[in-house]
């Protein structure tokens, strides 16, 4: 079994839950989290998701940001009677802006390796065969800040923030059982917690910029670097 944490924040308007439907088939299983949603997000995927063993909802206590909300999905995750058993649990990142038809193909990459990979990263590269499409500001940000963290916090990633990931069930508790630092850039808190297990980057064949981001990069960037800075303090020095 494999399932994914969705992060919601008022996403009544954006939230193609068919899409979510028709591409959890199989062994996966989608667990939407609520961030304390001011609109109607909560009571249009109850309406939808009854009667349907594949979808779930679990609804945040309070308003607390994505690191927050994708925390307390893990956290939900490891006692609930089902999805407990699952074998992948991972993010995925609510405007699908990687279709839910990579997650076997992020399995079957790792299976590609002679040892057990621990965790699958999506990675958005651009190559032949793949359909990245990304605005360039995004583009040459993410490459300024992959340079940035390589520099500070020695971590070897291409793509660390892209919002599809995979993780065996049995690292939970190291990978999220802390409150995060960061509400930005708590994927590389992740990667440094699980320093010694071995995570990949699988290149996703598509990726899409989907309008309607509320994440405003350049309003972020001083808190982002003011964040790079803590995380090196708590896990470098």
């Amino acid at each position: 079994m494999i399932v994914l944490v969705v992060p919601c924040y008022n996403e009544e308007k954006r939230l193609d839950l068919e899409a979510f439907e028709e591409g959890a088939q199989g062994e996966i299983q989608v667990l939407f989290v609520d961030d304390g949603s001011k609109d109607g997000t909560v009571p249009r995927i109850e309406k939808f998701i009854q009667g349907k063993s594949n979808l779930h909802v679990h609804r945040c206590p309070k308003n607390g940001g994505k690191a927050a909300a994708v925390r307390e999905g893990m956290l939900h995750i490891s006692t609930h009677p089902k999805l407990s058993k699952a074998t992948w649990v991972g993010y995925w990142d609510a405007d699908l802006a990687t279709p839910l038809w990579e997650v076997p193909n992020m399995i079957q990459y790792a299976e590609f390796y002679n040892a057990d990979v621990d965790s699958v990263w999506g990675s958005r590269v651009y190559r032949l065969g793949s359909k990245i499409i990304r605005s360039p500001h995004r583009h040459y940000l993410g490459r300024g800040f992959a340079t940035l963290i390589s520099i500070l916090l020695k971590v070897e990633s291409y793509d660390s923030q892209c919002g599809a990931k995979l993780f065996r069930r049995e690292h939970l508790e190291i990978a999220f059982g802390e409150s995060f630092l960061s509400n930005w850039i708590f994927d590389v808190e992740i990667m440094l917690r699980l320093k010694g297990k071995l995570l990949v980057e699988y290149p996703l064949r598509q990726w899409e910029d989907i309008p309607g981001s509320k994440v405003k990069i350049f309003r972020e960037i001083l808190r982002v670097f003011k964040d790079i800075l803590r995380i090196r303090e708590k896990y470098l020095e």
